[in-house]
C-alpha cells in the first residue's frame, strides 16, 4: 500500500507567504483514512485518496492515489473545468431557425430547419429566465408567421449534424438508456433530452400500476408497460428501456403503493426528431395548412441543397450557469455534452472516445500527470471509465491558474449548503467550507474539490471508494464524509 503524507508541519507557499497546515489534524486524518482502509466496509475493494496544494501541486497525503478506478460523478469536475477553460465563462450557445427555397406570397416552397450547435440546455426548466420547450415552439412559431407564411410545401427538419451520430456511448449499461439520467447527447438537444412518466399504483403490492401517459406527449413512442405496485414509500424503482435505435419502451420494476400519481423520468429516444415533430404540431394547429405529405425527421448529413435563411437566432444561457447546474445536481446530458463540445473545438472531433482523446491531451498539455486516465465519456456514468485520485487533483490544482477558475469554483457546490451535498456535514467545519462533487455508480462513492485550511490555503482533494461491501453503501457515504470534515480542520 503506498502511503504520502508529512509528519510535523506541511508549508505551503500561499499568497507569497509559508502558511502551515496543523500536523496534528494531518495525522489524524492519515489515521482515519487508513482505519477505513482497513475496516470490514473495505477490506476486498480499494480507498484512493490525494490531497494536494493547489499552489504548487505538492503532495499533502495520498494513498492508492495512482491506481485507476471508476469515478463516478466527479468526473464532471473535469468536463466543467475544460469547458469553461477552453471557451469561457460568458460563452453562449446558439441555435437557429431556418429555412431554405423561397417564399411566393404566402407559401414556403422550401424545408424548415432547426439547427442546433450542441446546446444541453436548449428548451430546459432549469433556467427560469429563458425559455423552455413549449415557450421555444411558440417562440419558432411566431417566427414563422412574422414571415407571412401560411403554407409550406416542404418538411420541418432537425439538422442535428453539429455533432457525430453515436449519441451514447459505447460502454454505457443497457439498464441506463432509456432513464433520464442515460439521456445521450444530440447535435440538437431539447428539454433535456427528457420525458415524464406517469402511473397510478394498484391497491394490494405487486398488482399492476396504471401507466397514465407521458408528459410531453410524443404520439410516436410506444410503451410495454410490466411496472407493478412497490411497498408504500419504497419510492422509484422502475427501470425504462429505450435506445435511439428504436421508438419502442419497456417500462418494468415497481412504483410504491398509495400514490394516486407517481411520476418517473425517461431519456428521449432521439430529441432532435422530437424538436421537429412538436413545431410541426404546433404551425399545423396555429397558422399553417399544412399538406398530409409533409413530414418531420432528422437530416443525416450537413450537405443540404441550396442555402438557408435566419428566421431566428435562439443564445443559450451563460456557459458558467450551464456548468453550475452540471456540477450542482449532476447532470449527466450536460457534462457529456461539454466532452464533445471540447473535443469538436480543440481537435475537430465529437465522437466519445475521439472527445476524450482530446480532453486527455488538453491536460497532459498543461503538465497534469494523466497516467491512469481512461475516460469514456464526460459524466462518469461509463462503468469502465476510470481514473486516478492523483489524475483529478492535478487538475483540480491546475485549474486555479486558469482565467475561467472563478465561474468553475462557483459551479461547485457547497457542503451542507447546497446542490447534492446540501445536507451533508452539517454542524460540522467542513460545512460552508468544502466546495465539493459527489459520485455514485455501483460499487463506487467518490467526492472531489477543494478546501480551505484554517492558515487560508486552499487544498484540491479527491477520494473514491471502489468494490466495498454492497450492504454498506450509505455508511461508506458517512465515512467519505467524516474525512471530508476531517480535511476541513487543516
Amino acid at each position: 500500500m503506498k502511503l504520502i503524507y508529512t509528519f510535523f508541519c506541511v508549508l505551503i507557499l500561499f499568497g507569497g507567504k509559508a502558511q502551515s497546515i496543523d500536523s496534528l489534524a494531518l495525522t489524524g486524518f492519515s489515521d482515519a483514512v487508513l482505519e477505513l482502509q482497513n475496516s470490514e466496509l473495505i477490506r476486498n475493494g480499494t480507498l484512493s485518496v490525494s490531497v494536494k496544494s493547489v499552489n504548487d501541486k505538492k503532495t499533502i497525503f495520498a494513498i492508492n492515489s495512482e491506481k485507476s478506478l471508476p469515478s463516478a460523478s466527479i468526473l464532471k469536475l473535469v468536463s466543467t473545468a475544460t469547458i469553461l477553460s477552453v471557451l469561457g465563462g460568458d460563452f453562449r450557445y446558439q441555435t437557429f431557425l431556418e429555412y431554405d427555397g423561397f417564399i411566393m406570397k404566402d407559401t414556403l416552397v422550401g424545408n424548415i430547419y432547426i439547427r442546433g450547435t450542441g446546446d444541453p440546455s436548449l428548451g430546459s426548466e432549469r433556467f427560469k429566465e429563458y425559455p423552455s420547450g413549449s415557450q421555444l415552439i411558440t417562440r419558432w412559431t411566431s417566427a414563422i408567421q412574422k414571415t407571412g407564411i401560411k403554407y409550406i410545401k416542404g418538411d420541418v427538419l432537425a439538422d442535428a449534424t453539429y455533432f457525430d451520430k453515436n449519441t451514447l456511448a459505447d460502454s454505457w449499461i443497457w439498464g441506463d438508456l432509456g432513464n433520464y439520467y442515460g439521456a445521450g447527447v444530440s447535435g440538437l438537444n431539447f428539454n433535456d433530452n427528457q420525458y415524464r412518466i406517469k402511473f397510478k399504483s394498484g391497491i394490494n403490492e405487486d398488482d399492476p400500476a396504471s401507466f397514465l401517459g407521458i408528459e410531453p406527449a410524443i404520439p410516436y413512442l410506444t410503451f410495454k408497460n410490466l411496472v407493478t405496485t412497490g411497498e408504500r414509500g419504497s419510492g422509484d424503482k422502475t427501470v425504462v428501456y429505450g435506445n435511439p435505435l428504436s421508438n419502442q419502451v419497456i417500462l418494468t420494476g415497481t412504483v410504491p403503493r398509495g400514490v394516486p400519481t407517481f411520476s418517473v423520468k425517461g431519456s428521449i429516444p432521439d430529441p432532435a426528431t422530437y424538436a421537429a415533430y412538436a413545431l410541426k404540431q404546433s404551425l399545423a394547429t396555429t397558422i399553417l395548412v399544412i399538406p398530409e405529405t409533409m413530414t418531420f425527421r432528422l437530416i443525416k448529413s450537413a450537405i443540404m441543397p441550396g442555402p438557408r435563411k435566419i428566421l431566428d437566432e435562439y443564445k443559450s444561457p451563460p456557459l458558467r450557469e450551464i456548468c453550475q447546474q452540471a456540477n450542482f445536481w449532476s447532470v449527466n446530458l450536460y457534462a457529456d455534452s461539454f466532452l464533445k463540445k471540447a473535443g469538436k473545438t480543440l481537435e475537430g472531433k465529437t465522437d466519445y472516445d475521439d472527445a476524450a482523446k482530446a480532453v486527455t491531451n488538453y491536460w497532459w498539455n498543461r503538465k497534469a500527470d494523466m497516467r491512469g486516465f481512461f475516460i469514456k465519456d464526460g459524466s462518469g456514468l461509463s462503468p469502465s471509465g476510470s481514473v486516478t485520485t492523483n489524475n483529478l487533483t492535478d487538475i483540480l490544482s491546475l485549474a486555479t491558474k486558469e482565467a475561467s477558475y472563478p465561474d468553475f469554483y462557483k459551479s461547485i457546490a457547497i457542503l451542507g449548503v447546497n446542490g447534492t451535498v446540501r445536507n451533508l456535514g452539517k454542524g460540522t467545519k467542513a460545512a460552508g467550507n468544502i466546495r465539493a462533487k459527489s459520485g455514485s455508480i455501483e460499487g463506487t462513492r467518490a467526492y472531489a474539490g477543494y478546501v480551505t485550511t484554517k492558515s487560508g490555503a486552499v487544498l484540491s482533494f479527491a477520494m473514491i471508494a471502489n468494490k466495498y461491501q454492497q450492504e454498506n453503501s450509505r455508511t461508506v457515504s458517512e465515512e467519505l464524509v467524516r474525512l471530508m470534515t476531517l480535511l476541513a480542520g487543516f
